[in-house]
């Protein structure tokens, strides 16, 4: 009996929940080892640090060519020997994503592909919601740690190298953000970051991204405002 009250209790600490991360997605028309030989080196010299042990999906989506099985397991390996780690596909063959799986890799859905085909002729609706409220964080958030907003998010204390905030909608900080920043996170394209002191890891905007050594001098640790222009993301002073 002593026995059984005990695995209960121990039990009792397990839980499953959902929970929302940012994944780098390298997106290609073809999976070609040597051009991801050629990113990967050019980006990784510039933030090694930043890269070492990140989670990244195989993007194929927009890609129409066909593949052989064979040219993931070339891709997957090309990507860890940069100390990147493969943790799933999007897109591309079933017999691809086969394959994925014997690579011991998670296959994502394709749900604008999905979608596209049940309704080609139906234009996109969004259903109606009630708006959502902007999140405040008024106190430190520190390395290790991560905030997430399902709207906008609105910074009072600084954000340290190694934390994480992120934001459906766009970030807002009266502080210093020293960390990696994320707006748009859903893809909204009209996202904006605010930032009063910007000493920031990363900064990205629906996907597109730039790290710290990409990022001009004259904006660091200035009052800034970062913006998306096509594939580009804008900087301008304050």
């Amino acid at each position: 009996m002593t026995t059984t009250k005990a695995f209960v209790a121990e039990s009792s600490k397990v839980e499953l929940k959902a929970g929302a991360f940012t994944l780098l997605k390298l997106c290609m028309p073809e999976l070609d080892a040597d051009a991801i030989d050629s990113l990967l080196c050019e980006r990784i010299a510039k933030a090694p640090e930043f890269f070492r042990n990140t989670p990244i999906v195989i993007d194929l989506t927009q890609s129409d060519v066909k593949m052989e099985e064979s040219d993931l397991a070339v891709a997957v390996g090309a990507i860890r020997g940069y100390g990147l780690i493969p943790v799933g596909v999007r897109g591309g063959s079933k017999a691809f994503q086969e394959q994925a799986k014997l690579l011991e890799l998670a296959v994502f859905s394709d749900t604008r592909r999905v979608a596209k085909k049940e309704s080609p002729k139906k234009p996109r609706t969004t259903p109606s919601s009630m708006p959502v409220a902007t999140k405040v964080v008024d106190t430190p958030v520190r390395s290790g740690q991560r905030v997430y907003a399902q709207g906008d998010l609105v910074l009072l204390a600084p954000v340290s190298s190694g934390a994480e905030v992120v934001a459906n909608g766009s970030i807002h900080a009266y502080t210093s953000i020293r960390g990696r920043v994320l707006a748009g996170v859903r893809g909204d394209e009209q996202a904006a970051i605010f930032c009063k002191d910007l000493r920031a890891e990363l900064v990205s905007i629906a996907g597109r991204y730039k790290v710290s050594e990409d990022l001009e001098a004259r904006f660091m640790g200035r009052l800034v405002r970062v913006t998306l222009l096509g594939d580009a993301l804008v900087f301008n002073k304050l």
